[in-house]
């Protein structure tokens, strides 16, 4: 008899635990219920005491705010926010190295150099008109760095011009085909011309040109020119 009660006592604990398992789950979606109603509930008075209900019905509201619950609950946490003196720190520096100039400007050398050379042919020719050397130097500059004389390559010399010629280039002041005087870009394009082609003709005189085609002989020479 008592073994008859001992065991009976035991399936009753056992099946007790099992109901009191599976109540479990029940009683968390009951109380999750509960307190998604009780926020929609706070919700709709504070949108009824505001007259912001625009119409709705409380079944109707409580519908909409139920699901905007859920939504909000299942959305993913926020990032976390940074700290003052975090976001006053600098960012990381690029490891990648700055662009490099534009191909085939001018060195600060070369400008500086050209400049003072039309500087003084401007000055033996008398057509500063007035000018003071840092004027002078700033527009030519400015003009030298701006100039896109030499985007595509010249025609290739055929004669080197003489000393005598040379000379006279080097001093007259340079006009267009119009007469209207040279920009110091376009004067110091047509230097690097003569001097690249005198080197040119002697190159080839020695056939030293190493197979070299004009444009690659200029295209080098000019470069040469530019950075000196």
């Amino acid at each position: 008899m008592n073994q008859f009660l001992t065991k009976t006592l035991a399936a009753s604990v056992i099946v007790g635990a099992g109901m009191t398992f599976f109540a479990l789950p029940a009683s968390a979606a009951s109380t999750a219920a509960q307190s998604v109603t009780k926020e929609c509930s706070t919700q709709y008075q504070a949108a009824k005491d505001g007259n912001k209900l625009n119409g709705q019905t409380w079944p109707q509201f409580l519908s909409t705010c139920s699901a905007n619950l859920k939504t909000d609950a299942a959305a993913p946490a926020p990032a976390p926010a940074v700290k003052a003196k975090d976001a006053m720190k600098p960012a990381k520096a690029q490891t990648t190295a700055a662009a490099p100039a534009a191909a085939g400007a001018m060195s600060g050398k070369a400008v500086t150099k050209e400049c003072s050379t039309q500087y003084q042919a401007a000055k033996t020719a008398g057509t500063l008109n007035g000018q003071k050397w840092p004027q002078f130097l700033s527009a030519c500059s400015d003009s030298l760095k701006s100039d896109q004389s030499d985007a595509t390559p010249p025609p290739e010399p055929t004669v080197a011009p003489t000393k005598a010629a040379a000379s006279k280039a080097a001093t007259a002041p340079e006009t267009s085909a119009n007469g209207k005087p040279l920009s110091p870009g376009e004067i110091a394009f047509r230097s690097r011309i003569r001097e690249c082609g005198d080197e040119w003709q002697k190159a080839k005189a020695a056939n030293k040109v190493a197979g070299q085609t004009w444009p690659q002989y200029w295209s080098a020479c000019n470069t040469r020119l530019k950075a000196e």
